[in-house]
């Protein structure tokens, strides 16, 4: 809330003196425009901006705890895989999965389950598209995400991510009867485009107490990156919670 009220501040001076400072007026109404929109585009591609979704994007610093988020699977070599590395440094992680990745793996969530790590909605078929401001498409794609999750296991996930971190007024409509808790983060790998060396050293470079960090177990170079970060994570006695514990929050309903 302070920060919005700071660029809100920021925003208000900032108009003020292009309009006094302006020679042509017209030339005002422009900067604002472009202004407004640029301040618009830049809210939806940050699911930490809180203007069209409230979400939860970093814990508490005061203790040495992260959490690693894992989005888009599960898949079944790669999931696999990571949940093995994650036992092996007493881990515990937040899977964000998609439906039609659940619909081949349905076992695989099951075993995310009973590891003992959370389980969110990241809608079932992971694309906007036409959906993209269309509500009522966008709720019937979670809702058949969540039916799903909760006919493999049991459970009614109150944990939500958005596909790609966008949000506008459709998605916010979207969610709104969902009882959901939107998950962002504060530390993102880009281990969907980077070179594992690249991730590596990002992480390691900026992970701070509170963090809730971006991976994808979708992708082949996460498990050559997450190997390092787990044991680098270790060695500086990092507690790794799933993101629930980090928020203090329910993960199901």
């Amino acid at each position: 809330m302070i920060k919005l009220r700071t660029t809100i501040v920021l925003y208000i001076i900032v108009i003020i003196l292009v309009y006094l400072f302006l020679p042509w007026k017209g030339i005002f109404f422009i900067f604002i425009t472009l202004l407004l929109f640029t301040h618009l585009v830049y809210s939806a591609l940050s699911i930490c901006s809180n203007l069209y979704v409230k979400s939860r994007c970093k814990g508490n610093n005061s203790e040495k705890k992260i959490a690693l988020t894992f989005d888009d699977g599960p898949d079944a070599e790669i999931t696999s895989e990571i949940l093995g590395l994650l036992d092996q440094y007493n881990a515990k992680a937040t899977f964000f999965c998609t439906g039609k990745s659940i619909e081949k793996n349905r076992e695989l969530l099951k075993d995310i389950d009973k590891r003992g790590h959370a389980i969110g909605n990241h809608t079932y078929s992971h694309s906007y598209g036409k959906n993209m401001f269309s509500a009522k498409r966008l709720k019937d794609d979670i809702q058949n995400n969540q039916d799903l999750i909760y006919e493999t296991i049991g459970k009614k996930v109150k944990l939500f991510r958005p596909p790609f971190g966008v949000t506008n007024p459709p998605i916010a409509k979207a969610i709104k009867n969902f009882n959901f808790i939107v998950i962002g983060w504060s530390l993102r790998s880009f281990d969907t485009i980077h070179k594992p060396e690249q991730v590596i050293q990002k992480v390691i470079k900026k992970v701070k107490p509170g963090d809730i960090i971006l991976f994808h177990d979708n992708r082949l170079n996460t498990i050559e990156i997450l190997k390092t970060v787990l044991e680098f994570l270790q060695s500086k006695n990092y507690g790794m919670v799933r993101v629930d514990e980090l928020l203090n929050i329910a993960a199901y309903e």
